[in-house]
């Protein structure tokens, strides 16, 4: 079933992070070798890595940022080279956010969120679309189930991520013809990455205990549900799939 990606790698953007690390895990287990980049949290990447290797996983971790263009070109092309093929790019990463409403959001910070999220995540695609092209591979960004259900006070994760939908339905319809996919997983409250960060705040502890009350499935995720998601979208039982997003919430969006 996954003999395709055991052909090359998935080149995971935010590999350090909590559902970035279990993202790479899971292509990992399937036999797929993973490139995944770090920005300033070297310790955890390096477990990571370590952890992937003691596995007998094929790994390249590299330091990268996108907000740096060149950083990005140079991880993608030693990937490829190691590995001869990009078969999968994960949009694993996004700035942490903190909840407000939106007219207490000071305009300066608005701005740096969307710079981090919306142009970071152009960046990426600029580079990747033509390694895509070469596999006929897949994109899969994460987004947020919020972009369905407007969430109270968490205006700062949705609006960007309505961006990168945006963005990844033009992928979608523009290279389509170059065999490229397309698709997006939307977060819901997960205990894992900014889902525990943001349960941190009170407010967002109080919020976190709204939402899990209005979930119908009446639990939290995991990373592991959002990893599958991932693995869904790039294997070959989703080849016909492009364009979606996928919420993985519990039904919450419902």
């Amino acid at each position: 079933m996954f003999t395709e990606l055991q052909q090359g790698c998935a080149v995971v953007i935010g590999g350090s992070g909590g559902l970035g690390a279990e993202i790479s895990r899971t292509f990992a287990r399937i036999g797929s070798a993973v490139a995944f980049n770090y920005h300033q949290r070297v310790e955890r990447a390096e477990s990571l890595h370590a952890e992937l290797a003691q596995a007998g996983a094929r790994a390249l971790m590299r330091q990268a940022d996108l907000g740096n263009i060149e950083s990005i070109k140079t991880l993608f092309a030693e990937a490829e080279q190691q590995f001869e093929r990009i078969h999968t790019v994960v949009y694993a990463s996004g700035p942490t956010v903190r909840i407000s409403a939106i007219a207490d959001l000071p305009p300066q910070e608005w701005a740096t969120i969307v710079n981090a999220d919306v142009n970071g995540f152009f960046n990426l695609v600029h580079v990747a679309i033509p390694f895509l092209r070469r596999s006929r591979g897949s994109l899969v960004a994460l987004s947020t189930a919020g972009t369905k259900r407007f969430p109270p006070l968490d205006v700062m994760s949705a609006g960007p991520k309505a961006s990168v939908e945006m963005l990844v339905q033009g992928i979608a319809r523009e290279e389509g013809r170059n065999g490229i996919r397309a698709n997006c997983v939307g977060v819901g409250h997960i205990e894992a990455g900014q889902g525990l960060s943001i349960q941190q705040d009170p407010r967002g502890k109080r919020l976190a205990e709204r939402v899990l009350a209005a979930t119908p499935l009446r639990r939290l995720g995991s990373a592991a549900d959002i990893a599958n998601a991932v693995l869904f979208f790039a294997s070959p039982m989703a080849s016909f799939v492009s364009g979606e997003m996928l919420c993985v919430d519990g039904g919450g969006h419902v």
